[in-house]
């Protein structure tokens, strides 16, 4: 009796090929993209190569995808795509044969595999990976092409911000999350500790939402309910840094952290040195500047 492989493959015969493929492509975008890219070597093997395996042993492809072994030092593993039916495996493999036909493959050296990726240029960007001087739940942010920062999810604060390219996460890749990404730009603030008056309260993280392809974050401060957001400023100047407070008492106030390169600012309170107060109808929401110093 044929095995349900075969009969799937069978049944792709009268499949129109084209329909396979584009069926395919979507599904290569869900389950593969972020891994494999068309014409280069990324965290996987380009689809060229993948192709140039497997382009007449659609069968061999999906034993492969659903049972993988490691195959390169060096790379990560592979993980089981037992998730994915054995009808949509037998799509992508039409959709990689289809679509790398007469390519060739783009040789990339080791350090730029992960920040070649189109995915990491897209801005704003947010990348969940291990960050240096933050906890394993840090959160990088690509603001926009020059403004990016860490917020580490552990403390529920800002780590740092810094300026130029954004992270080459090509270590935390190949040693397999045994390694830290690299920042790569210059550091314009360090922050020592949470700006909110915490005390010994113990952060809570209620997770962030993303709009406008950033990230506003959600915690808990004891009986404190806090949401943040970081949003650039008008032509490239800086950052905005805006709080929603909820069950703060009266009186309460923010101590930023001093920036050689930042000069804070803002119209919903005053600043006695790094230490903020907000207005008494701007306690509850406001907005502090951190703006570049000229």
């Amino acid at each position: 009796m044929p095995s349900i492989l075969s009969r799937l493959l069978l049944a792709l015969v009268v499949v129109p090929a084209a329909l396979c493929a584009q069926q395919g492509q979507a599904l290569y975008q869900v389950f593969c993209a972020s891994c494999h890219l068309p014409d280069r070597f990324h965290v996987g093997p380009s689809l060229i190569e993948i192709a140039g395996l497997y382009r007449d042993q659609p069968a061999a492809f999906v034993a492969w995808c659903q049972k993988p072994q490691p195959k390169r030092k060096g790379v990560i593993h592979m993980p089981a795509m037992a998730h994915v039916r054995e009808a949509q495996l037998l799509q992508i493999h039409a959709w990689v044969v289809a679509s790398t036909a007469g390519k060739q493959e783009v040789k990339v050296a080791d350090g730029d595999r992960f920040r070649a990726s189109p995915s990491m240029r897209r801005r704003p960007l947010v990348q969940r990976i291990f960050m240096p001087d933050a906890g394993p739940a840090a959160i990088a942010v690509a603001v926009n092409d020059t403004w990016h920062y860490c917020w580490d999810a552990g403390p529920c604060r800002l780590r740092y911000v810094w300026k130029g390219d954004f992270i080459d996460g090509w270590p935390v890749w190949r040693a397999n999350g045994n390694a830290l990404a690299k920042v790569v730009g210059d550091v314009v603030l360090r922050e020592a500790r949470s700006p909110l008056p915490v005390g010994d309260a113990r952060p809570r993280f209620l997770g962030y939402r993303i709009t406008d392809g950033l990230p506003t974050f959600r915690y808990r401060i004891g009986g404190v309910w806090v949401v943040e957001r970081i949003t650039p400023l008008p032509g490239g100047r800086g950052l905005a840094r805006s709080f929603a407070i909820f069950g703060a008492s009266d009186g309460w106030r923010l101590t930023l952290t001093p920036s050689e390169h930042l000069v804070y600012s803002s119209d919903d309170g005053t600043f006695d040195g790094a230490v903020f107060t907000p207005a008494a109808d701007k306690r509850a929401a406001f907005t502090i500047v951190m703006e570049e110093r000229r």
